[in-house]
């Protein structure tokens, strides 16, 4: 009798022993989440109460055995979302760890590339889509040799469409059109000195911007065009650091067969809200490979007028020499949507 006596009390001690869990710290949106408890094989039924933080029904998942001591549910993916996860266990009747009216609180948050699309979405206002036209016109100033007056000017019109993807590294894909139209001097018209009509009308590019690291991108361009000479192509790279509708700096190279090349460097702010500036130096021989290398310095300016529409204008000075100097400007509009 005393043995049957001595293992009904070691059962009982054995069922009525704690139930033991350690809460996960945290977790990431959109991975399940393990729920482990530590408890004898006596213990009635342990189930955990789930729902998402702001929300007011639980949904209930009865842990099952992992091996003698343990057990454990799998909330899954789709639960598990910001701004946490709220639960409590019951075995049984009993509520084993918090309960329905103080439930534990795990913090949900995004892994990176999910916290990084959030802030460039709220950045854009949930925009992804874009049409930008700009315009241009750079004159290096005329000269008179031996009577001939010599025009050194161009103009420039750019039209894109570019898609937020957001699908890091690649963060944005632009397509456009390029017309590049100047009158300047020529080496191979006779007699000499005169101008000539240079440039091209029809361009077209296709533009990848790349981040891998938030904050730091590259635009990499490739653009086909015909000119008189024939067709040919041409390239574009910028490398920023920062937001470019914000504070930043950026470095850049433009190659165009028949036409030219140029470098620069470009220096904006956006300390005045609703009003980006950029200040840009540039060394250039547009609008033909011919020409020497000139220089221009322009400040840009834009504002948004309406929501999603930003309308900017460009001032500047061009020249190639000391002597002679021009006007640069331009006009530009873009459209968020």
């Amino acid at each position: 009798m005393k043995p049957i006596l001595l293992l009904i009390l070691f059962a009982g001690a054995a069922a009525a022993e704690p139930v033991r869990h350690v809460a996960p710290p945290d977790a990431v949106a959109g991975n399940q989440v393990e729920l482990v408890a530590e408890a004898n094989a006596a213990a009635p039924q342990l189930v955990a109460h789930v729902r998402t933080a702001g929300t007011t029904t639980f949904t209930s998942i009865e842990l099952v055995r992992r091996d003698d001591a343990h057990w454990v549910a799998v909330v899954p993916a789709v639960a598990v979302m910001p701004p946490g996860l709220e639960y409590y266990m019951t075995s049984g009747d009993a509520a084993v760890f918090a309960s329905p009216e103080w439930p534990h609180a795990v913090e949900v948050h995004l892994d990176n590339d999910d916290a990084r699309k959030s802030r460039d979405i709220s950045r854009s206002h949930a925009r992804r889509s874009r049409i930008q036209v700009q315009t241009d016109w750079v004159d290096f100033g005329a000269r008179t040799v031996s009577g001939a007056k010599l025009a050194d000017n161009y103009y420039r019109v750019d039209a894109d469409f570019a898609y937020r993807l957001w699908a890091y590294p690649l963060e944005e894909i632009r397509v456009g059109y390029t017309r590049l139209i100047g009158n300047t001097e020529s080496m191979t018209c006779d007699p000499q000195p005169c101008t000539a009509d240079a440039g091209f009308k029809v361009g077209g590019w296709f533009e990848l911007g790349l981040a891998p690291i938030e904050g730091i991108r590259l635009d990499a361009r490739m653009m086909v065009l015909a000119a008189k000479n024939g067709f040919g192509v041409g390239g574009r790279g910028e490398l920023r650091f920062g937001d470019r509708e914000g504070s930043h700096i950026a470095l850049g190279v433009e190659a165009i067969q028949y036409v030219g090349a140029s470098g620069f460097f470009r220096l904006g702010w956006g300390t005045v809200p609703k009003f980006p500036m950029t200040a840009t130096v540039e060394v250039t021989n547009l609008p033909a490979t011919d020409r020497p290398t000139g220089v221009r310095l322009y400040y840009d300016i834009a504002h948004e007028v309406a929501a999603g529409l930003r309308i900017g204008g460009r001032i500047g000075y061009a020249a190639r020499e000391e002597q002679i100097a021009g006007i640069t400007g331009g006009f530009n509009a873009t459209v968020d949507f």
